[in-house]
Protein backbone atom coordinates (compact mmCIF):
# COMPACT_ATOMS: atom_id res chain seq x y z
CA UNK A 1 0.00 0.00 0.00
CA UNK A 2 1.05 3.62 -0.66
CA UNK A 3 1.99 5.45 2.91
CA UNK A 4 0.67 8.67 1.69
CA UNK A 5 -3.22 6.80 2.20
CA UNK A 6 -2.50 6.74 5.90
CA UNK A 7 -1.28 10.66 6.26
CA UNK A 8 -4.68 11.65 4.94
CA UNK A 9 -8.13 10.62 3.72
CA UNK A 10 -7.52 9.49 0.15
CA UNK A 11 -11.15 10.62 -0.38
CA UNK A 12 -10.48 14.47 -0.97
CA UNK A 13 -8.90 14.58 -4.98
CA UNK A 14 -7.24 17.86 -5.54
CA UNK A 15 -3.69 19.83 -5.76
CA UNK A 16 -4.83 21.07 -2.48
CA UNK A 17 -4.72 17.50 -0.71
CA UNK A 18 -1.78 16.61 -2.55
CA UNK A 19 0.35 19.11 -1.25
CA UNK A 20 -1.17 18.22 2.13
CA UNK A 21 -0.10 14.95 1.57
CA UNK A 22 3.33 15.88 0.51
CA UNK A 23 3.89 18.13 3.75
CA UNK A 24 2.82 15.33 6.41
CA UNK A 25 5.35 13.37 4.91
CA UNK A 26 8.01 15.61 5.24
CA UNK A 27 6.91 15.65 8.55
CA UNK A 28 6.85 12.36 9.10
CA UNK A 29 10.20 11.94 7.86
CA UNK A 30 11.38 14.52 9.70
CA UNK A 31 10.04 13.41 13.22
CA UNK A 32 11.61 9.79 12.57
CA UNK A 33 15.13 11.60 11.18
CA UNK A 34 15.31 13.09 14.80
CA UNK A 35 14.34 10.34 16.94
CA UNK A 36 16.93 8.08 14.99
CA UNK A 37 19.40 11.40 14.85
CA UNK A 38 19.27 11.02 18.87
CA UNK A 39 19.00 7.24 19.29
CA UNK A 40 22.33 7.06 17.07
CA UNK A 41 23.85 10.35 16.34
CA UNK A 42 26.45 11.31 18.93
CA UNK A 43 25.75 15.43 19.26
CA UNK A 44 27.31 15.82 22.30
CA UNK A 45 30.06 18.30 20.93
CA UNK A 46 27.18 20.07 18.30
CA UNK A 47 25.27 21.89 21.14
CA UNK A 48 23.09 23.22 18.31
CA UNK A 49 22.41 19.91 16.64
CA UNK A 50 21.70 18.60 20.64
CA UNK A 51 19.32 21.06 21.31
CA UNK A 52 17.75 21.00 17.90
CA UNK A 53 16.69 17.40 18.22
CA UNK A 54 15.78 18.01 21.93
CA UNK A 55 13.34 20.70 20.81
CA UNK A 56 12.29 18.57 18.37
CA UNK A 57 11.62 15.45 20.68
CA UNK A 58 9.64 17.59 23.23
CA UNK A 59 7.40 18.79 20.16
CA UNK A 60 7.04 15.20 19.06
CA UNK A 61 5.81 13.90 22.68
CA UNK A 62 2.15 15.77 22.72
CA UNK A 63 2.17 14.32 19.01
CA UNK A 64 3.06 10.94 19.71
CA UNK A 65 0.65 10.60 22.46
CA UNK A 66 -2.15 11.53 20.05
CA UNK A 67 -0.63 9.10 17.35
CA UNK A 68 -1.22 6.13 20.21
CA UNK A 69 -4.53 7.02 20.98
CA UNK A 70 -5.78 7.46 17.23
CA UNK A 71 -4.35 4.36 16.13
CA UNK A 72 -6.89 1.74 16.14
CA UNK A 73 -5.92 -1.60 17.70
CA UNK A 74 -5.20 -2.49 21.45
CA UNK A 75 -1.11 -2.54 22.42
CA UNK A 76 0.64 -6.21 21.43
CA UNK A 77 2.06 -8.32 24.04
CA UNK A 78 5.22 -7.14 23.18
CA UNK A 79 4.51 -3.73 23.86
CA UNK A 80 3.27 -4.32 27.09
CA UNK A 81 6.92 -6.77 27.83
CA UNK A 82 8.75 -3.43 26.77
CA UNK A 83 6.37 -1.67 29.66
CA UNK A 84 7.11 -4.07 31.64
CA UNK A 85 10.47 -3.70 31.27
CA UNK A 86 10.62 0.01 31.63
CA UNK A 87 8.56 -0.39 34.76
CA UNK A 88 11.28 -2.87 36.23
CA UNK A 89 13.92 -0.63 36.07
CA UNK A 90 11.98 2.94 37.40
CA UNK A 91 11.15 0.37 40.62
CA UNK A 92 14.81 -0.25 40.60
CA UNK A 93 16.07 3.51 39.99
CA UNK A 94 13.12 4.55 42.76
CA UNK A 95 14.43 1.86 45.24
CA UNK A 96 18.02 2.93 44.79
CA UNK A 97 17.21 7.11 44.54
CA UNK A 98 19.17 7.26 41.38
CA UNK A 99 18.75 9.47 37.72
CA UNK A 100 14.96 9.31 37.13
CA UNK A 101 15.21 11.57 34.77
CA UNK A 102 17.85 9.70 32.51
CA UNK A 103 15.42 6.60 32.63
CA UNK A 104 12.23 8.82 31.73
CA UNK A 105 14.38 10.40 28.51
CA UNK A 106 14.64 7.11 27.22
CA UNK A 107 11.79 5.87 27.88
CA UNK A 108 10.01 8.84 25.79
CA UNK A 109 12.68 8.18 23.31
CA UNK A 110 11.27 4.34 22.83
CA UNK A 111 7.38 5.69 23.43
CA UNK A 112 7.50 8.37 20.59
CA UNK A 113 9.25 6.28 17.77
CA UNK A 114 7.05 3.24 18.86
CA UNK A 115 3.76 5.93 18.12
CA UNK A 116 5.15 6.63 15.17
CA UNK A 117 6.28 3.05 13.29
CA UNK A 118 2.70 1.96 15.13
CA UNK A 119 0.95 4.49 13.24
CA UNK A 120 1.87 3.37 10.29
CA UNK A 121 2.44 -0.84 10.56
CA UNK A 122 -1.20 -1.39 11.71
CA UNK A 123 -2.27 0.33 8.22
CA UNK A 124 0.21 -2.02 7.12
CA UNK A 125 2.36 0.75 5.14
CA UNK A 126 5.98 0.40 5.29
CA UNK A 127 6.64 3.88 5.55
CA UNK A 128 8.75 3.49 8.29
CA UNK A 129 10.93 0.90 6.98
CA UNK A 130 12.02 3.36 4.15
CA UNK A 131 12.58 5.86 6.21
CA UNK A 132 14.64 4.43 8.31
CA UNK A 133 16.95 2.90 5.27
CA UNK A 134 17.31 5.86 3.71
CA UNK A 135 18.06 8.04 6.68
CA UNK A 136 20.59 5.41 8.06
CA UNK A 137 22.17 4.73 5.03
CA UNK A 138 22.71 8.87 4.85
CA UNK A 139 24.21 8.72 8.70
CA UNK A 140 26.25 6.40 7.17
CA UNK A 141 27.73 7.51 4.52
CA UNK A 142 28.18 11.16 6.33
CA UNK A 143 30.06 9.24 9.30
CA UNK A 144 32.29 7.29 6.30
CA UNK A 145 33.16 10.92 4.84
CA UNK A 146 33.82 12.09 8.08
CA UNK A 147 36.15 9.34 9.07
CA UNK A 148 38.22 9.64 6.08
CA UNK A 149 38.52 13.42 6.80
CA UNK A 150 39.37 12.58 10.22
CA UNK A 151 40.19 9.07 11.04
CA UNK A 152 41.59 9.45 14.77
CA UNK A 153 38.35 10.99 15.87
CA UNK A 154 36.60 14.32 16.09
CA UNK A 155 35.92 15.10 19.05
CA UNK A 156 37.54 14.12 22.47
CA UNK A 157 35.34 12.90 25.28
CA UNK A 158 35.96 14.26 28.75
CA UNK A 159 35.67 11.38 31.19
CA UNK A 160 37.38 9.03 29.58
CA UNK A 161 39.59 11.18 27.00
CA UNK A 162 38.72 8.94 23.93
CA UNK A 163 37.93 10.46 20.31
CA UNK A 164 34.63 10.18 19.55
CA UNK A 165 32.85 9.72 15.66
CA UNK A 166 29.73 11.38 14.36
CA UNK A 167 27.89 7.76 14.38
CA UNK A 168 27.76 6.18 18.36
CA UNK A 169 30.29 8.52 19.47
CA UNK A 170 32.96 5.36 20.18
CA UNK A 171 33.77 3.69 17.30
CA UNK A 172 32.54 0.35 18.74
CA UNK A 173 29.05 1.83 19.13
CA UNK A 174 28.80 2.50 15.48
CA UNK A 175 27.80 -0.85 14.27
CA UNK A 176 24.12 -0.83 16.10
CA UNK A 177 22.82 1.92 13.10
CA UNK A 178 24.38 -0.80 10.65
CA UNK A 179 22.76 -3.77 12.07
CA UNK A 180 19.43 -2.05 12.15
CA UNK A 181 19.81 -0.19 8.08
CA UNK A 182 20.71 -3.87 6.90
CA UNK A 183 17.39 -5.31 8.59
CA UNK A 184 15.30 -2.55 7.72
CA UNK A 185 16.24 -2.48 3.92
CA UNK A 186 16.39 -6.36 4.13
CA UNK A 187 12.47 -6.35 5.49
CA UNK A 188 11.86 -3.72 2.83
CA UNK A 189 12.84 -6.01 0.05
CA UNK A 190 10.74 -9.12 1.61
CA UNK A 191 7.53 -7.07 1.73
CA UNK A 192 7.43 -4.89 -0.75
CA UNK A 193 5.65 -5.49 -3.76
CA UNK A 194 7.59 -7.77 -6.54
CA UNK A 195 8.23 -4.53 -9.07
CA UNK A 196 11.79 -4.62 -10.75
CA UNK A 197 12.31 -0.69 -10.34
CA UNK A 198 12.39 -1.18 -6.11
CA UNK A 199 13.82 -3.98 -5.67
CA UNK A 200 16.67 -2.28 -8.04
CA UNK A 201 16.38 0.30 -5.48
CA UNK A 202 16.32 -1.14 -2.18
CA UNK A 203 18.73 -3.59 -3.39
CA UNK A 204 20.82 -0.86 -4.01
CA UNK A 205 20.82 0.74 -0.88
CA UNK A 206 21.57 -2.62 1.15
CA UNK A 207 24.64 -2.88 -0.93
CA UNK A 208 25.91 0.72 -0.08
CA UNK A 209 24.60 0.21 3.61
CA UNK A 210 26.82 -3.05 3.57
CA UNK A 211 30.13 -1.61 1.66
CA UNK A 212 30.45 1.65 3.45
CA UNK A 213 29.50 -0.14 7.07
CA UNK A 214 31.98 -2.85 5.96
CA UNK A 215 34.52 -0.31 4.97
CA UNK A 216 34.62 1.74 7.72
CA UNK A 217 34.57 -0.73 10.70
CA UNK A 218 37.23 -2.69 9.24
CA UNK A 219 39.55 0.60 8.81
CA UNK A 220 38.91 1.65 12.72
CA UNK A 221 39.36 -1.81 13.47
CA UNK A 222 35.55 -2.33 15.12
CA UNK A 223 35.83 -6.18 14.75
CA UNK A 224 32.82 -6.92 16.96
CA UNK A 225 30.67 -4.73 15.00
CA UNK A 226 32.27 -5.73 11.60
CA UNK A 227 31.57 -9.67 12.82
CA UNK A 228 27.91 -8.82 13.60
CA UNK A 229 27.50 -6.96 10.13
CA UNK A 230 29.29 -10.35 8.36
CA UNK A 231 27.02 -12.69 10.52
CA UNK A 232 24.02 -10.41 8.81
CA UNK A 233 25.33 -10.79 5.32
CA UNK A 234 25.22 -14.84 5.81
CA UNK A 235 21.73 -15.05 7.27
CA UNK A 236 20.71 -12.89 4.43
CA UNK A 237 22.03 -14.96 2.09
CA UNK A 238 19.96 -18.32 2.89
CA UNK A 239 16.92 -16.08 1.64
CA UNK A 240 18.05 -16.84 -1.50
CA UNK A 241 18.22 -20.33 -0.66
CA UNK A 242 14.68 -22.21 -0.89
CA UNK A 243 15.69 -24.55 2.03
CA UNK A 244 14.02 -23.59 5.55
CA UNK A 245 15.19 -26.31 7.41
CA UNK A 246 18.89 -24.57 6.56
CA UNK A 247 17.67 -21.35 7.90
CA UNK A 248 16.34 -22.96 11.07
CA UNK A 249 18.93 -24.87 11.64
CA UNK A 250 21.12 -22.11 11.59
CA UNK A 251 19.31 -19.66 13.90
CA UNK A 252 19.08 -22.55 16.29
CA UNK A 253 22.89 -23.12 15.90
CA UNK A 254 24.05 -19.56 16.27
CA UNK A 255 21.41 -19.37 19.70
CA UNK A 256 23.74 -22.24 20.48
CA UNK A 257 26.90 -20.07 19.71
CA UNK A 258 25.74 -17.22 21.45
CA UNK A 259 24.86 -18.81 24.65
CA UNK A 260 28.30 -20.91 24.82
CA UNK A 261 30.41 -17.84 23.89
CA UNK A 262 28.53 -15.82 26.41
CA UNK A 263 28.96 -18.03 29.25
CA UNK A 264 32.75 -18.50 28.22
CA UNK A 265 33.85 -15.17 27.75
CA UNK A 266 31.77 -13.41 30.35
CA UNK A 267 31.27 -15.84 33.18
CA UNK A 268 34.51 -17.88 32.51
CA UNK A 269 37.06 -18.97 34.66
CA UNK A 270 39.93 -16.84 33.74
CA UNK A 271 42.47 -19.38 34.53
CA UNK A 272 41.32 -22.19 32.23
CA UNK A 273 42.28 -21.09 28.63
CA UNK A 274 41.26 -23.48 25.20
CA UNK A 275 43.55 -23.23 22.41
CA UNK A 276 40.78 -23.37 20.14
CA UNK A 277 38.81 -20.05 21.73
CA UNK A 278 42.28 -18.21 22.15
CA UNK A 279 42.66 -18.76 18.16
CA UNK A 280 38.95 -17.43 18.10
CA UNK A 281 39.60 -14.19 20.08
CA UNK A 282 43.15 -13.62 18.64
CA UNK A 283 42.87 -14.09 15.09
CA UNK A 284 38.94 -13.82 13.96
CA UNK A 285 38.34 -11.12 17.09
CA UNK A 286 41.41 -9.70 16.61
CA UNK A 287 41.46 -8.90 20.76
CA UNK A 288 43.53 -10.52 23.22
CA UNK A 289 42.26 -12.71 25.48
CA UNK A 290 41.03 -9.81 28.02
CA UNK A 291 39.12 -8.54 25.15
CA UNK A 292 40.66 -5.28 25.46
CA UNK A 293 40.64 -4.70 29.38
CA UNK A 294 36.46 -5.96 29.04
CA UNK A 295 37.24 -9.26 31.70
CA UNK A 296 38.54 -6.15 34.04
CA UNK A 297 35.32 -4.25 33.83
CA UNK A 298 33.28 -7.65 33.60
CA UNK A 299 35.16 -8.65 37.26
CA UNK A 300 34.45 -4.71 38.64
CA UNK A 301 29.75 -5.41 37.77
CA UNK A 302 29.99 -8.93 38.73
CA UNK A 303 31.46 -7.81 41.83
CA UNK A 304 29.09 -5.36 42.33
CA UNK A 305 26.01 -7.05 41.01
CA UNK A 306 27.39 -9.44 44.15
CA UNK A 307 26.06 -7.01 46.51
CA UNK A 308 23.00 -6.03 45.06
CA UNK A 309 21.78 -8.79 43.12
CA UNK A 310 17.93 -8.67 43.71
CA UNK A 311 17.46 -4.31 42.97
CA UNK A 312 20.83 -3.28 41.24
CA UNK A 313 22.17 0.19 41.49
CA UNK A 314 19.52 1.71 39.22
CA UNK A 315 20.50 4.75 36.42
CA UNK A 316 23.82 6.57 37.14
CA UNK A 317 26.25 9.04 35.60
CA UNK A 318 29.24 8.80 33.74
CA UNK A 319 31.48 9.81 36.37
CA UNK A 320 29.67 7.07 38.73
CA UNK A 321 30.72 3.94 36.09
CA UNK A 322 33.95 5.31 35.16
CA UNK A 323 34.96 5.02 38.86
CA UNK A 324 33.50 1.74 39.83
CA UNK A 325 33.94 -0.16 36.32
CA UNK A 326 36.95 1.79 34.95
CA UNK A 327 34.70 2.24 31.95
CA UNK A 328 31.27 3.62 30.75
CA UNK A 329 29.56 1.03 30.78
CA UNK A 330 29.65 -2.57 31.03
CA UNK A 331 30.77 -4.10 27.77
CA UNK A 332 27.88 -6.31 28.07
CA UNK A 333 24.03 -6.69 27.67
CA UNK A 334 23.42 -9.05 30.78
CA UNK A 335 25.65 -7.27 33.12
CA UNK A 336 24.63 -4.39 32.40
CA UNK A 337 20.57 -5.46 32.89
CA UNK A 338 21.95 -6.87 36.19
CA UNK A 339 23.94 -3.89 37.48
CA UNK A 340 20.89 -1.37 36.99
CA UNK A 341 17.98 -3.23 37.78
CA UNK A 342 19.36 -6.55 39.54
CA UNK A 343 17.15 -9.89 38.65
CA UNK A 344 14.11 -7.74 38.87
CA UNK A 345 14.70 -6.37 36.04
CA UNK A 346 16.28 -9.13 34.57
CA UNK A 347 13.10 -11.18 34.77
CA UNK A 348 11.33 -8.43 32.60
CA UNK A 349 13.43 -8.85 30.02
CA UNK A 350 13.98 -12.11 29.97
CA UNK A 351 9.62 -12.11 29.53
CA UNK A 352 10.32 -9.21 26.90
CA UNK A 353 12.46 -11.68 25.18
CA UNK A 354 10.31 -14.78 26.01
CA UNK A 355 7.09 -13.01 24.67
CA UNK A 356 8.93 -11.30 21.11
CA UNK A 357 9.71 -15.08 20.20
CA UNK A 358 6.47 -16.33 21.01
CA UNK A 359 4.84 -13.58 18.93
CA UNK A 360 7.45 -13.81 15.89
CA UNK A 361 7.33 -17.28 15.93
CA UNK A 362 3.31 -17.21 14.95
CA UNK A 363 4.22 -14.67 12.29
CA UNK A 364 2.58 -16.14 8.90
CA UNK A 365 5.51 -15.23 6.84
CA UNK A 366 8.65 -18.10 6.96
CA UNK A 367 10.81 -15.25 5.58
CA UNK A 368 9.66 -12.32 8.62
CA UNK A 369 10.03 -14.87 10.83
CA UNK A 370 13.53 -16.12 9.66
CA UNK A 371 14.75 -12.39 9.74
CA UNK A 372 13.36 -10.79 12.63
CA UNK A 373 15.19 -13.94 14.64
CA UNK A 374 18.63 -13.75 12.74
CA UNK A 375 18.26 -9.76 13.19
CA UNK A 376 17.80 -9.64 16.81
CA UNK A 377 20.22 -12.46 17.49
CA UNK A 378 22.94 -10.69 15.59
CA UNK A 379 22.16 -7.60 17.61
CA UNK A 380 22.55 -9.68 21.06
CA UNK A 381 25.50 -11.25 19.95
CA UNK A 382 26.97 -7.88 19.50
CA UNK A 383 26.24 -7.14 22.82
CA UNK A 384 27.65 -9.85 24.66
CA UNK A 385 30.94 -7.71 23.81
CA UNK A 386 28.99 -3.96 23.72
CA UNK A 387 26.04 -2.59 25.66
CA UNK A 388 23.34 -0.06 23.02
CA UNK A 389 20.98 1.86 24.47
CA UNK A 390 17.13 0.70 24.97
CA UNK A 391 16.31 3.30 22.31
CA UNK A 392 18.63 1.21 19.65
CA UNK A 393 16.91 -2.32 20.62
CA UNK A 394 13.79 -1.55 20.75
CA UNK A 395 13.23 -0.67 17.13
CA UNK A 396 13.48 -4.93 16.95
CA UNK A 397 10.96 -5.48 19.40
CA UNK A 398 8.56 -3.21 17.71
CA UNK A 399 10.00 -4.27 14.07
CA UNK A 400 8.70 -8.13 15.92
CA UNK A 401 5.42 -6.60 17.51
CA UNK A 402 3.69 -5.21 14.23
CA UNK A 403 5.49 -6.23 11.01
CA UNK A 404 3.23 -8.88 9.35
CA UNK A 405 2.77 -10.10 5.48
CA UNK A 406 1.46 -7.10 3.36
CA UNK A 407 -2.11 -7.63 1.82
CA UNK A 408 -3.75 -6.61 -1.33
Amino acid sequence: MNSQQHIIPATQPGNRETANARINIICFILAIGIMLARAFLYTGHMPLIHLACLAGKTALIPIAFILALRTPGKPTSIDLGLLTYGIAMYVCCLINHTQIMTLTLLSLDVFIYWALCRWFFVRQSLFPLKAATWILLAFIALNFLLVLWKPDGIWRYETNGKMYYLLGGNYNNMGKAMVIAIVSNILLLVMLPRNRKLVATYLSTLIAIIVLSIITLAFLGSMTSLLGILILICFGSLLLIPARILRIGSIVLFIAIYFAIQSWAVFRDTDAVSTHAEYFVENVLKKDMTFSMRTLVWDNAKGLIEQRPVIGYGENDDEWYNNELTGLTTHNLVLHILLKGGWIAMSAFLLLLLITHIRVLRNPSPELRYILLFGLWTFLFMMIFEVYPITSLAIFFIYAAYLKPQTA
